[in-house]
């Protein structure tokens, strides 16, 4: 070839290069104005459950890490309760105190940094563990602490960002990411413990956890989401029936998804005087039920799958994936539900003792038979039954909350969920204390489905979606 013929293709070569690379960015810019034509509650629901994602990625993964972290450092059971309620603890504490931070801070930027906390947390929780069990239970302690604004913070960003009539999906949206993220966990993380260890788990999504709160960092600190919003509020307001409206979320919401007046719903206080209210208690009892029978499953579930059911820990994640993905299906026929009834203009509190006491219920009759079944097919079967209306029951769980404080979610949902949060903390210990006295499995499920069928009777009598947001005395508020 000579040297003009040799010239001649290399600049065809750089030109070709250079268009390849500009057709590249050009996608990249076409797909970036795609997603900021987006909604902004569409982008918002989509990122925020990245974040869901990565919460449940890492609180899933401490059971299955659990079980060789109590064998390479010769731990006892009761280290093993306490180091799996550790979580919890902390988890407990934060739920009290991330509805006021919310509302002072924006419930947008509080998930930012508490994701980039927690992301950290877990990254540092292998170099913690070779100093001693004390240091690793403070340290489990302390990622509850920073794992504890997911709930009460997307609440209020749904509460301001979604319509009343679409806040059932969007709910199961949020549930559904959450038990992705469970997926994930129950199935990658015995397969990286048995292959590389419980250090590369713990490192893995640690690193990946940082990089989806990053991402929801870049939208809570977007200055001009404020204008799509008001945009957004406009065109809802055009085809949405006034009542709806009135009751939506968006009036005397600022950008960061809280309250701009602050003042009675303004949930900058605890709402203490939610807990004088009937319908609040009986909710209180369903939820604490369902995070008993989720909580146990999800920090003991590795542990009874490998030591009762005998099977290889690599093999334990395709076993526990199941009820997290039909729970996940669960929550989206909750949702479903929920939205369809309501647009029939079915009576709330008719509605949702419909779907909320029959689906735990279900639950705990599904628990009984896994807790007396040996077969591993039969035991699967029971467990994905139990976990699809625990999915349920969740959905409508949490549409109560919005129905009981619509405009202050995100200070009821702290309470309720820091006080629904203790089954989980002391749980583990409990359920410890009961092996190592009876060694009875059945007697652990038999428990968690008496408190699902005394909770649903409990919200059938006193069950409430009446309105309970009144401005409380001044001692009340905290």
């Amino acid at each position: 070839m000579t040297d003009e013929k040799m010239l001649s293709f290399e600049a065809a070569s750089l030109v070709e290069m250079k268009l390849s690379k500009s057709h590249g960015i050009c996608k990249v810019t076409n797909l970036y104005s795609h997603w900021l034509l987006l909604v902004p509650r569409v982008r918002m629901q989509i990122l925020m459950a990245g974040v869901g994602i990565s919460n449940y990625l890492l609180r899933t993964c401490l059971g299955t890490c659990a079980v060789l972290m109590v064998h390479e450092y010769n731990w006892d059971m009761q280290f093993k309760g306490m180091l799996l309620g550790a979580f919890f603890w902390g988890y407990l504490a934060g739920n009290l105190f991330a509805g006021a931070i919310s509302a002072r801070l924006g419930a947008g930027m509080v998930l930012a940094c508490a994701a980039i906390t927690w992301s950290a947390l877990a990254i540092a929780i292998p170099m913690v563990a070779d100093l001693g069990f004390g240091y690793t239970w403070m340290l489990l302690t302390l990622l509850g602490l920073a794992e504890s604004p997911l709930m009460p913070t997307t609440m209020q960003l749904i509460s301001a960002y979604v319509p009343a009539s679409e806040r059932g999906c969007s709910l199961a949206a949020r549930a559904l990411s959450m038990r992705f993220g469970q997926i994930v966990a129950s199935v990658l993380a015995p397969l990286i413990c048995s292959q590389a260890g419980w250090r590369a788990t713990f490192a893995i999504f640690g690193t990946v956890s940082l990089m989806l709160a990053f991402l929801w960092l870049g939208f809570a600190m977007t200055k001009s989401r404020e204008a799509g919003m008001e945009i957004a509020r406009k065109m809802w307001e055009d085809t949405c029936d006034a009542d709806v409206v009135a009751t939506g979320g968006w009036q005397g919401t600022d950008g960061r998804g809280t309250n701009s007046k602050g003042g009675e719903h303004g949930g900058s206080f605890l709402p203490l005087w939610a807990l004088k209210h009937p319908g609040f208690l009986a909710l209180l009892a369903v939820h604490c039920s369902s995070n008993f029978a989720m909580y146990t499953i999800m920090s003991w579930g590795p542990s009874y799958f490998t030591e009762v059911l005998e099977l290889p820990l690599e093999s334990v994640g395709l076993y526990l994936m199941l009820p997290a993905a039909f729970s996940g299906v669960g929550s989206i026929l909750g949702g479903l539900c929920t939205d369809w009834l309501q647009s029939r203009r079915c009576p709330l509190l008719t509605m949702r003792r419909g779907i909320l006491c029959p689906a735990a219920l279900a639950s705990g009759l599904a628990l009984v038979l896994f807790g007396n079944l040996r077969s591993i097919p039969f035991a699967s079967l029971a467990m994905i039954t139990a976990a699809l209306f625990m999915g349920v029951l969740d959905t409508a769980m949490n549409a109560v909350y919005l129905d009981l404080a619509p405009q202050n979610a995100v200070a009821l949902v702290s309470l309720g969920n820091g006080v629904a949060t203790l089954p989980g903390a002391a749980g583990p210990a409990l359920v410890a204390v009961l092996l190592e006295t009876t060694g009875l499995w059945s007697l652990v499920w038999g428990i968690i489905a008496a408190c699902f069928v005394v909770s649903s009777a409990v919200f059938a009598i006193f069950g409430s979606t009446e309105d309970i947001e009144k401005r409380p005395p001044k001692y009340m508020q905290v």
